[in-house]
């Protein structure tokens, strides 16, 4: 099957957005008041870079819509679960010699049971069970048999989680808004919104002008850049606009995906450089943690002066984080082929 290209320019982006991302936790950016065109910028970017893991997200609903609660299927979490431990004892070890962290053997092995030995592997605590529901999400996905029904059960979705996670941090804040607090109960469903609206981006292919889109986007952006200035001005950053859930990151993400998930690149050496990231990617993801770590403790201890003038190291930062974790995912795809467990006699009791 031919690989879409523009789906892997989205998972390219996606993984260069949570590097992106990361810099404003590995640096001080949230302890140093919002003041000035430069922190400006920042509270823009780190606004840009939010809809990494939302984009993953929705690429896994438009990917995985005919996946079946077949044993065939249920292997396939296996790899993954070996990606996840390989990374995990490598974290440890980079956090034993490089960190010099002392731990018992039990503490470390209780770490990788909580998805904490790799600090970004709260992503594969989440993942793992939006895969293991795919099949059964997907039999909603089928039973809705028209785009009327399929939207209006997205805006129930939207009600439950975005609107909810934008409103309440926006009241949280300040007295104007008090009336438009939400319930909250079901905002950490956010990732079934983003599963649905792959899947219905998959089913009903959405067309949109890609300028209009991208201007959108860019006042997405600005809107919250404009109410994080205003809440934050002379202050640390305040967040009024929410996480991965908000409605205005759904829209974000919403309006990069429809940009670019139908791009044809022609070019075969692009192409083949954005399907090698593209299927590296849960190893880039995993693996940032560690190359995050050698990156910034280098810069924090020895070049930091100020966030304004570490600003300026932002590309050399997020490039040399990229390419170490690039370096050492792409060895161990070519040394450790991780694939499903074929032949297991454990596999072939359970599926009799």
């Amino acid at each position: 099957m031919k690989r879409k290209t523009g789906l892997d320019i989205i998972r390219t982006f996606a993984i260069l957005f949570v590097i992106g991302v990361h810099f404003f936790y590995h640096t001080a950016f949230y302890r140093v008041p919002i003041i000035g065109i430069n922190m400006i910028i920042q509270a823009a970017l780190k606004w840009l870079f939010t809809i990494c893991v939302p984009l993953f997200i929705i690429l896994t609903g438009y990917l995985q819509t005919e996946k079946k609660a077949e044993i065939r299927y249920f292997k396939k979490l296996i790899p993954i679960l070996g990606v996840y431990l390989f990374y995990s004892i490598l974290s440890i070890i980079m956090r034993m010699t490089y960190l010099n962290e002392e731990r018992s053997l039990l503490s470390w092995i209780k770490a990788i049971l909580v998805f904490d030995a790799d600090k970004y592997s709260w992503y594969i605590n989440m993942y793992i069970g939006l895969f293991l529901l795919t099949p059964f999400l997907n039999m909603i996905h089928k039973g809705l048999n028209n785009a009327k029904d399929y939207r209006v059960f997205l805006l129930i979705l939207l009600c439950l989680t975005g609107f909810p996670a934008f409103f309440n941090s926006l009241a949280a804040k300040t007295s104007i808004f008090k009336a438009l607090v939400f319930s909250d109960w079901w905002t950490m469903i956010y990732p079934l919104t983003y599963y649905f609206i792959g899947a219905y981006i998959k089913k009903y292919p959405v067309k949109i002008n890609k300028k209009i889109a991208a201007l959108s986007l860019g006042l997405v952006i600005a809107l919250e850049t404009g109410l994080t200035v205003i809440f934050s001005w002379n202050k640390t950053f305040v967040n009024v606009i929410g996480d991965y859930g908000s409605i205005l990151i759904v829209l974000e993400a919403v309006l990069f995906f429809l940009i670019f998930y139908d791009v044809e690149i022609q070019n075969e050496r692009i192409s083949k450089m954005l399907s090698t990231v593209s299927i590296l990617s849960l190893d880039l993801y995993l693996c940032s943690y560690i190359s995050d770590k050698l990156v910034y403790v280098f810069l924090m201890k020895n070049i930091f002066k100020s966030q304004q003038q570490i600003m300026f190291y932002f590309i050399f930062a997020v490039t040399a984080s990229f390419t170490i974790a690039f370096v050492i995912a792409f060895l161990r795809y070519k040394a450790i082929r991780l694939k499903p467990v074929q032949n297991s006699k454990i596999i072939r009791s359970i599926s009799q």
